[in-house]
């Protein structure tokens, strides 16, 4: 299991059968998922574990907006929300014989950027093969709100040279190249900064290594895939990345990029599960 014993955020840890998750209350963020003795997410070992700022690595809880989704306040925000940052509460856990599952909102729910009547709350569910993650959002209000999101889950891997990534297909837009329009490779590959969005409703994509080890990602309530690696310059860039770690770690993010209006009392439901 990874250690997080200098960690100084209140972490709770989730068990079913031989499997187990880590999760820390500040940002509601998953750090760890051991499935059948084997390490799924990446943190860097230069994440910050003691609230200061958004955690490297894991799962990041991207709401209510995905990047800058509002260009004319963008100077206000900070990048992939409000809820990275703030400490979430527990509202339910249930331990069955088939999962165990805990639910968890934001503590802070109101700031000047907060759209005013609308509402997170993140459900957590392992079972005996997955985790599940399903990031709900309710608009209790008498009109529409813009929402996007995204579930930035960070894998763990062996070697970046070495894998490829299947069920991806269509074009990308190509964030590295300012946001040129691309044709998804065959086979996918990564050997050189990847920062691309793939519009898509894709409900599975795996991650296969040359050990024969694979990692599984279904997707549900999304509207693209995100692929992420910042290679060598970039990561060498990051104060809270080592230098070489982009070569342990893959994004595949289920996102609504291009976002949408939640309508007066509706809700939506962004989920991710690992395998």
């Amino acid at each position: 299991m990874t250690d997080f014993s200098n960690a100084t955020i209140p972490l709770l840890t989730l068990t079913h059968g031989n499997d187990q998750c880590v999760l820390s209350l500040f940002g509601a963020h998953i750090l760890s998922y051991e499935r059948n003795g084997q390490e799924k997410l990446f943190v860097s070992k230069a994440a910050h574990l003691d609230g200061t700022r958004p955690i490297r690595g894991g799962i990041p809880v991207c709401w209510p907006w995905f990047g800058q989704l509002h260009p004319d306040i963008a100077q206000h925000k900070q990048a992939h929300g409000l809820v990275r940052n703030q400490l979430w509460q527990i509202d339910a856990q249930v331990k069955t014989d088939q999962a165990t599952s805990i639910t968890l909102s934001p503590t802070v729910t109101s700031s000047q950027l907060w759209p005013e009547g609308l509402s997170a709350q993140l459900v957590v569910t392992l079972t005996a093969d997955t985790l599940s993650i399903a990031l709900h959002s309710h608009n209790n209000s008498i009109k529409n709100i813009p929402l996007s999101c995204a579930l930035h889950s960070y894998f763990a891997i062996e070697d970046i040279n070495s894998i490829c990534i299947t069920g991806l297909n269509g074009i990308y837009h190509d964030n590295a190249k300012n946001g040129a329009i691309e044709h998804t490779p065959s086979p996918y590959l990564i050997s050189a900064e990847v920062d691309r969005i793939h519009p898509t409703h894709v409900a599975q994509t795996q991650i296969k290594q040359t050990s024969q080890t694979m990692t599984t990602v279904m997707h549900q309530g999304h509207d693209s895939l995100v692929v992420w690696n910042p290679w060598i310059e970039k990561s060498s860039a990051l104060s809270d990345m080592e230098n070489t770690e982009y070569l342990s770690m893959v994004c595949i993010e289920t996102a609504l990029t291009q976002g949408f209006n939640l309508p007066a009392g509706q809700s939506h439901v962004l989920q991710q599960t690992i395998a």
